[in-house]
């Protein structure tokens, strides 16, 4: 049976500018946690949209845009009382992707840092992202999702998180077995 399945994502994110490629733009001044897919460009920049929203795109996939939803929203759910640091969620999140880009997700050697990170985990808080489509991207295959969220303790505390992160997911279908 076909399923679709995540066959790259570009991570670009930032309150001013986003990157092409894959690596996520972070308030944390931890390495990169995720590794290129491209070579990452000296001036960031979004990829550019193209001039006609072509039938048959990812954005027309209910089920493909159900599956970017769910990836974006895993990859930015972190408990940093568990969590080493964000890449910890984007391992999460390989199970949705294709083996080739499952395989570039590596952790990095270094703990998260940030006064975002710190102050979510000394209060013991969860992020809860809030994923939008963004239906202005008309990137042939590919559907993009930014992301932003809330730190929330179990006793109720919240407090906007300081970013946000868009994602761009390529789409292949391939032939797997459901497991049961």
């Amino acid at each position: 049976m076909k399923h679709p399945t995540i066959l790259t994502l570009a991570l670009a994110a930032g309150l001013a500018t986003g990157i092409a490629g894959c690596m996520p733009a972070s308030n944390e001044t931890e390495a990169s946690s995720i590794p290129s897919v491209a070579p990452t460009m000296a001036n960031p920049t979004t990829p550019a949209p193209s001039a006609s929203h072509e039938h048959g795109d990812a954005v027309d996939d209910p089920a493909k845009i159900e599956l970017a939803k769910q990836a974006a929203t895993i990859m930015t759910t972190w408990n940093p009382n568990r969590d080493f640091n964000r890449t910890a969620a984007e391992m999460r999140a390989r199970k949705l992707m294709t083996s080739e880009r499952a395989k570039q997700v590596i952790a990095p050697e270094r703990p998260a840092t940030g006064v975002e990170w710190l102050t979510a985990a000394e209060k013991k808080a969860t992020s809860k992202p809030t994923v939008k489509l963004m239906t202005e991207h008309h990137e042939k295959d590919t559907v993009a999702v930014t992301a932003t969220w809330q730190w929330v303790t179990k006793d109720g505390e919240s407090w906007a998180g300081e970013g946000k992160q868009t994602f761009f997911f390529t789409f292949t279908d391939t032939d797997t077995e459901q497991d049961p």
